[in-house]
């Protein structure tokens, strides 16, 4: 069995920066397979359809194909190793699609999870706004898969099927990360993390591009450390995990309706922790739970009152004055701001994402 990890060592004394169609399977070798993995058709055609989710690939798939088909027969003439590529993909076997309506996307991806779920399976299929649609799958030990799609398609031997299918997240029956599966998900436009929960955390790489670079890596600790996966994770949680236990949400909620306490009794320290509170709840009101009510309602709310509060502020204070508006004591002698802002989801002991590292 010839491994992943030979086929990346052969690309890698090709100069795989001079060609960027060898350059991205290089990448996605190195990045987002397990090296151990044998190299077949299977490994390749995945390739294939995941580059081609990038219009530069789309419009340049002659090329894509030649380099890689060049480097497959290269590989085995140097390695002598007797591979199967009788699947293989070809350039001329079948066309990507990009469907204008996600409404188009909804019946293919019925039909195609359909066909591929055991029979003591279940799937209930969700739409994430107007940009993806969301396939929870929940199996037979009540674990959970869930897995994305997008518009682009596959047109072969004329039927039309979703055209990638990789990007999955596992979760076991305590709807806990599988710390045994390998996860994938869409962290931004153009960016892909593929990672696994280990003992010392998330250890895994964040890729972008159609050449697949790798930019960012988690190296341990926990989910809030990485505002890159912190924020998409969690905004396909909330399709199958109860708000009402959500403690991700239970923290954003109260630390809003806290600030709007404060504001209300004419805290000195009210304004500072308002502006905070606001802060993350509109963000985690963008790149999460778009279109709460509850949260909606407690942003116009806090809105207004901060900017009654900051109209009302007095243009100057006394040093003194500003000393004492240092700290807000709770009776238990807990400072507020500081339990805001190191309060989390996940632990006590580890703050929030820092909300201005997320992309754009």
């Amino acid at each position: 069995m010839v491994q992943i990890s030979s086929l990346t060592q052969h690309i890698s004394r090709l100069h795989p920066e001079k060609d960027a169609a060898r350059l991205s399977l290089y990448n996605y070798l190195k990045n987002l397979c397990d090296p151990s993995r044998p190299v077949g058709a299977e490994l390749i055609n995945a390739f294939y359809t995941r580059a081609l989710s990038f219009a530069h690939w789309q419009q340049h798939k002659a090329e894509l194909f030649n380099e890689v088909e060049a480097l497959l027969s290269h590989f085995q003439e140097s390695t002598r190793a007797a591979l199967d590529f009788s699947g293989l993909l070809r350039a001329d076997q079948f066309q990507v699609i990009r469907a204008e309506k996600l409404a188009h996307v909804e019946p293919i991806v019925q039909r195609f999870m359909s066909a591929r779920i055991a029979p003591n399976e279940k799937f209930r299929i969700l739409r994430d706004g107007d940009f993806r649609i969301v396939v929870i799958v929940l199996k037979a030990d009540q674990f959970l898969s869930v897995s994305t799609f997008d518009e682009n398609l596959m047109l072969r031997n004329g039927e039309l099927v979703p055209l990638n299918a990789d990007q999955s997240l596992h979760y076991t029956a305590d709807l806990q990360l599988h710390p045994q599966m390998i996860q994938h998900i869409e962290a931004g436009s153009h960016s892909f993390a593929r990672f696994h929960v280990g003992v010392e955390g998330l250890r895994g790489v964040f890729v972008r591009g159609y050449t697949f670079q790798k930019f960012a890596s988690l190296d341990g600790g926990g989910l809030t450390r990485y505002p890159l996966l912190f924020y998409p994770l969690k905004r396909l949680e909330q399709f199958f995990i109860d708000r009402g236990t959500d403690r991700t949400y239970i923290e954003l909620t109260s630390g809003l309706e806290k600030a709007l306490d404060l504001l209300g009794s004419g805290s000195p320290e009210g304004t500072r922790f308002a502006q905070a509170a606001l802060e993350r709840g509109r963000m985690a009101f963008e790149h999460i739970y778009a279109d709460d009510k509850l949260l909606r309602l407690l942003i116009t709310n806090l809105e207004k009152s901060l900017a009654l509060a900051m109209n009302a502020r007095p243009t100057a204070q006394s040093a003194s004055r500003e000393t004492e508006a240092r700290q807000i004591i709770e009776p238990d002698g807990v400072d507020l701001l500081a339990k805001f802002n190191t309060a989390s989801p996940e632990t006590k002991d580890e703050p929030w994402p820092e909300i201005r590292n997320l992309p754009v």
